[in-house]
């Protein structure tokens, strides 16, 4: 079997897309090379994080027309001559627009994942390039795909209430969580978060920094919490710069407190589990996400969570996490309340997040992936 698999999400500084591409990958490659006669080959871009080269030098990666920049020409026209050159049997575009989307006749059969419909959900969340780009190119997408793959049954419901006449395509193929995330004890919390000066309590908010993220409410709930309580903690926010970043880093400027909270644009991917396990609570009331990775690697280290109630968060969180309002501060704030006040429902919610977390594997993940792959190839 020849497997191509498009990972344009994958770059050095990778958010959620960038680790679903590097986990799927790393656990497919294990298991069918184990089996043999298999190969795999990886289509990657200019700005590609190349440490996944050195760890899988077994793999093909190609390189051909990296330093178009252009998804719309790298993949709407150069991409089906290599595929069709090397063979392969079946591309997965592991992003929204990770297959040849422009040639009517198809080249091999195509599989992609979409993680969410974001733009369609909150159009004023995304500049009107991202908007324009996403909506203009994901029917295409769709319909060319043999089948779609998605994070969570609430994406699924996304594109059956936009694009109604895929809903026989599309799979809920769930993400999982790495294995360094656990519970770490509190000597060797100590000694990372040292490395970065947090040597004080803190709240934690992990994700890119944009609109829907709900950042500026968290904010707010975390002043109310100083004003009403006055508490020590401090409020951290570790994530990339997103779209429409600096009006929400202004705002943040500009708050009673600022002092207080503590911002990150980047951290070792191997301190996360320290950070996790160390943060009094876990904020994340996003307006809207197709998984929610950071839900699901923070209770996986026994880290109190407070998120939403909309989107895929309930379905990722079950009954491990205080799910509120993102819209009412209030709500925010009352949880926050609640879980500095009460010890024993902190500790039942570690229980509950480290069983919930059991649930989610990047092996049955790829299981899953590569069923669908003999699914779709017959």
């Amino acid at each position: 079997m020849k497997i191509g698999l498009d990972v344009d999400s994958l770059t050095i500084k990778s958010g959620g897309i960038g680790r679903y591409a590097v986990n799927l990958i790393n656990h497919i490659a294990k298991i069918l090379l184990n089996e043999g006669q298999n190969e795999i080959f990886i289509f990657f871009h200019h700005s590609f994080d190349r440490d996944l080269i050195h760890k899988h030098s077994h793999l093909k990666f190609i390189d051909k027309y990296t330093n178009i920049k252009s998804n719309v020409l790298r993949k709407g026209i150069f991409l089906p001559f290599s595929i069709r050159r090397l063979n392969i049997g079946l591309f997965h575009g592991l992003d929204h627009i990770g297959i040849p989307f422009l040639y009517k006749n198809k080249t091999c059969k195509y599989a992609v994942t979409i993680h969410d419909l974001i733009p369609r959900i909150y159009p004023s969340k995304f500049t009107k390039k991202h908007r324009l780009v996403q909506n203009t190119l994901l029917p295409h997408i769709l319909r060319k795909a043999d089948k779609i793959i998605v994070d969570s049954n609430s994406t699924k419901n996304d594109i059956i209430k936009f694009y109604p006449r895929y809903e026989d395509k599309i799979k809920v193929i769930y993400l999982g969580v790495e294995s360094h995330f656990f519970p770490r004890s509190s000597q060797e919390i100590e000694k990372v978060l040292n490395k970065y000066n947090f040597n004080f309590k803190y709240f934690l908010f992990l994700g890119t920094v944009e609109p829907r993220k709900n950042i500026v409410r968290v904010v707010e709930a975390f002043i109310r919490l100083k004003q009403e309580e006055n508490i020590e903690h401090k409020l951290v926010i570790i994530g990339r710069k997103g779209w429409l970043y600096k009006e929400i880093l202004e705002k943040i400027s500009k708050t009673p407190f600022s002092h207080d909270i503590v911002f990150s644009d980047f951290m070792i991917d191997d301190d996360l589990p320290f950070l996790y396990s160390g943060a009094e609570i876990f904020l994340y009331p996003s307006l809207y996400e197709g998984f929610g990775l950071p839900v699901l690697e923070a209770m996986s280290c026994g880290s109190p969570v407070i998120t939403s109630n909309l989107s895929s968060l309930p379905e990722v969180a079950g009954d491990a996490a205080i799910l509120v309002d993102p819209m009412n501060v209030e709500e925010i704030v009352q949880a926050m309340e609640k879980l500095l006040r009460n010890g024993e429902l902190r500790k039942e919610l570690k229980r509950k997040s480290l069983e919930r977390a059991k649930f989610f594997s990047w092996e049955m993940a790829a299981k899953e992936t590569l069923r669908l792959y003999e699914d779709i190839l017959g």
